[in-house]
């Protein structure tokens, strides 16, 4: 099996919330083994695209091709957990070909690594502190060995050992990794690839996150290159359209047009 081979195709993907478009026709794809940082603003729908993509909610357009037979882990940014009896499990286990008790006894292995006692685990979710939640939702994903692992704001509620902990283990992990997190040491540290959505659309750079940071910068100051050369060109012809009515004739019709879609432009910058 290829080290490059997809696992994910997403292609075209668009998702409204009433008349607010989060994103529109995103195609980008999570390789084997690879691990992909997810950076946008608050509330520009990072955490709707990986429940789209976790298969927890609908999209608007667009298509997703997932490898057949691949196990998907998510991990929720608020995750709820039930009773260890309940569907939950069988959740866990929809893509495995293993048994129950073969699950569990993995789980029982990441509760004693991530300091659950099986007592903790037990209580109802309103009777745990927000940490013990996480790390009983995390364990439960982690037992499911998926091949793609799906993390909203995994380091929320945990503290500097258990973060520290779930790097390690992210770190030396064969699984793909598409992830949400503020944290941004443990982006750097944990993910190659940076995919920034902005303005509705999605931008990739191969590299950490210290990589992302400067190639943004240039990006930005490209892009606001290109904007002050547009305004400089726009002024340069407003001038000229207003100084100059008697050159404005059939022989300069094409500078006229040229400057009604210099005009569309700069309105559209404002």
């Amino acid at each position: 099996m290829a080290v490059n081979s997809p696992y994910l195709e997403v292609m075209g993907l668009t998702k409204r919330i009433g008349h607010r478009v989060l994103f529109e026709d995103i195609s980008f794809t999570v390789n084997e083994r690879e691990h992909i940082g997810l950076i946008a603003k608050n509330g520009t729908g990072k955490s709707t695209l990986l429940s789209i993509l976790a298969g927890k909610e609908g999209d608007d357009g667009g298509r997703m091709v997932l490898r057949g037979g691949l196990k998907v882990g998510y991990l929720e940014q608020t995750p709820t957990i039930g009773d260890p009896a309940d569907e939950q499990w069988m959740e866990a286990l929809r893509h495995s070909n293993e048994d129950l008790g073969t699950f569990k006894l993995r789980y029982r292995q990441y509760l004693t690594q991530m300091k659950i006692s099986e007592e903790e685990a037990l209580r109802p979710a309103s009777q745990l502190s927000g940490g013990q939640v996480k790390r009983i939702a995390l364990a439960r994903v982690l037992a499911g060995e998926p091949d793609l692992l799906i993390l909203d704001e995994p380091t929320n509620h945990l503290d500097l050992e258990m973060i520290e902990w779930l790097e390690q283990l992210l770190r030396r992990t064969t699984m793909a990794l598409l992830m949400v997190t503020h944290d941004r040491y443990f982006l750097d540290r944990i993910c190659q690839t940076i995919i920034e959505m902005d303005n509705q659309r999605l931008y990739t750079y191969r590299g950490n996150y210290a990589y992302y940071l400067e190639k943004r910068q240039e990006r930005i100051d490209n892009m606001n290159a290109n904007i002050a050369r547009a305004n400089n060109l726009y002024r340069t012809e407003l001038e000229w359209m207003r100084s100059t009515p008697s050159a404005r004739s059939s022989k300069a019709r094409y500078r006229i047009e040229s400057f009604y879609e210099l005009e569309k432009q700069a309105k559209q910058r404002v």
